[in-house]
This record gives C-alpha cells, structure tokens and sequence, in this order.
C-alpha cells in the first residue's frame, strides 16, 4: 500500500498532485472538525482570525499573502528546512513529519480546533513533500503550488458560504 501510494503522489503532475492534497487536506479537517460539531464543543480562540468568517473581505494584501507569500515561505520553513534535518541530523521520516507539523501547527494559532486541524495538515504537506523529494519531482514548488490551491479553495469557500 505504502508503495503504490508513494509511487501515486512521487510520479503525479502538478495537477493530479495539487487535487490529491485538496482533498486528503479536506478529508482531514472534516474529520477533525466533526466531533466539535457532533457534541457541540466549544472552540477556545486564541487571537482573531485573518478574515472574519461573518463577513469575509477579500484585499489584495491578504489575496498576495495566502496565495503567495505563505505558501514560499512556510514551504521553504516547514518543510524544506526541515527536510535537511533529516539528512544533516540523521531523521528518520516520522521524526520529520511531526517536528513539522508541531511547527505548522504552531503558527497558525487562531484557536485550539484550528491548531489539531493544522497539526494534520502539516502531516500532510511534510508526508507528500518527503514523497516528492524521493521521486525527485519538485518538492518544494509541488509544495507551494499546493499550499496556494488549498489557501484559494478556503478563500473560495468563506466567499461561498458567505454568499449563500
């Protein structure tokens, strides 16, 4: 299974690859988000939200900062950097993947519900970008072509949801 599934995501282009993370990501934070919706748990929030859901306002500082700016630099932090670490300190891949994923989490601290839910996501982008890197197919632009999908389909949505 590991291997076919390494072969999948390793040989994809950056299409099929792109879709292959919107959905893994999407399963995931419908997973996460199911059992505070099920029995009614509070989210804590811990600062304020980039946009507020109740009435989301695209600008173009914050449409260059998701789509472009984060995606280079939290591709080049959480998972390229810390892909080094596992050829300079001898990591193994599961040692990697949650260094990365703690950080990922980490930054994106708006609330407990949105820290477990990046934590997955973060385990995510790091498996797929290690997945990428041993087929040698552009892990890092793979990365940040696929970050940038996930932060426009999220956009897409608020707007989405807001409209209706």
């Amino acid at each position: 299974m590991y291997n076919r599934l390494k072969k999948i995501i390793g040989k994809a282009n950056m299409i099929q690859f792109c879709l292959i993370v919107l959905v893994a990501v999407n399963l995931t934070k419908a997973i996460v988000y199911l059992p505070f919706k099920m029995f009614q748990l509070e989210d804590i929030q811990f600062r304020e939200e980039l946009i507020n859901p109740e009435q989301p306002t695209l600008t173009v500082t914050i449409l260059i900062s998701a789509l472009i700016l984060a995606p280079i630099v939290e591709t080049a932090l959480f998972q390229t950097l810390i892909y080094q670490l596992k050829k300079w300190l001898h990591f193994n891949n599961i040692t990697i993947v949650l260094i990365s994923s703690v950080c990922f989490s980490l930054i994106h601290n708006f609330s407990l519900l949105y820290i477990i839910s990046t934590f997955f996501i973060g385990s995510i982008l790091m498996y797929t970008y290690i997945l990428r890197s041993e087929y040698n197919n552009k892990p890092y632009w793979s990365m940040t072509l696929a970050h940038s999908t996930l932060n426009a389909f999220a956009l897409f949505m608020l707007l989405i949801f807001e409209i209706l």
